[in-house]
């Protein structure tokens, strides 16, 4: 299953779930698989973001309570952040990290587990500048990315809970608008919506797994359009589809990661 994907200068890189290996691919046809990336101590990788100023890739590893940091030009690799829960990274424009950290885990009677989160802001050198506390109606958040307007895209909802959104936050993480409802396929609704992006304008995409599909929205998060659907497996395929997303400024292409462990590409407008 891939769970994290990005872009640095002609490279696409690829985590995938519970392995140490960062796959390394060329972003041109015939998308030429080059030689890995072994992260000796990384046991969970939960995403992977790129900071293009300084050729590092930051990896959040759950299992080892850290983020990596891997210089892909020295291959220098040094454990970045140590006693973080961070299940998702990405990088700023202004070449801030942005992590999402999972806090008061609860596991009910049949094992299912919620979470609460906050947004941690970093500068390259580690230092914590903000620490965002997301509104408690944002249950099990799962991603995030940072506007320029100095707020916050996130993601959640996991199969069990009731609210399956994405949401704007300000720097309080108080909830300023949201897209979504109770789980759904209809025009305003979302099914399990594990990862968003930002293209160039600022609109949002989001990965809504268990319907199989990518959506954009705009920057009132509204408008949904449909940029791509999968065919599920079976017609209780709830687990498959887009897992990760990552928009390429550069090229104006979105790598779409799947849970078949493929990468589609796509040339958005």
């Amino acid at each position: 299953m891939i769970i994290g994907v990005t872009s640095l200068g002609d490279r696409i890189y690829v985590v995938c779930y519970c392995s140490n290996v960062i796959a390394v691919f060329t972003s041109h046809q015939p998308f030429r698989r080059l030689q890995d990336i072994v992260v000796h101590g990384l046991l969970s990788p939960f995403d992977i973001a790129a900071s293009a100023s300084t050729s590092c890739l930051y990896v959040p590893d759950l299992r080892s309570r850290s983020v990596w940091r891997v210089n892909v030009d020295s291959g220098a690799v040094v454990q970045w952040l140590s006693g973080v829960d961070a299940r998702a990274v990405s990088v700023t424009s202004g070449d801030r990290i942005v992590l999402l950290v999972v806090v008061d885990v609860q596991c009910d009677q049949h094992g299912r587990l919620t979470w609460r989160g906050e947004v941690h802001v970093c500068s390259l050198e580690a230092v914590t500048e903000a620490i965002v506390t997301l509104s408690p109606d944002i249950t099990s958040p799962r991603s995030v990315v940072m506007t320029t307007r100095k707020t916050f895209v996130v993601s959640h909802g996991s199969v069990w809970h009731v609210m399956h959104r994405v949401c704007e936050v300000d720097m309080t993480g108080h909830v300023l608008k949201s897209f979504g409802s109770t789980p759904g396929n209809g025009v305003g609704q979302l099914h399990r919506p594990v990862c968003v992006s930002l293209d160039d304008k600022e609109r949002v995409i989001v990965a809504d797994a268990a319907n199989h599909r990518v959506l954009l929205l705009n920057k009132q998060l509204t408008s949904p359009r449909v940029l791509a659907t999968w065919r599920p497996r079976s017609d209780d395929d709830t687990g498959g589809g887009p897992r990760r997303l990552h928009y390429d400024s550069h090229t104006g292409s979105l790598l779409v990661g799947l849970t078949s462990g493929h990468i589609d590409i796509y040339k958005l407008n």
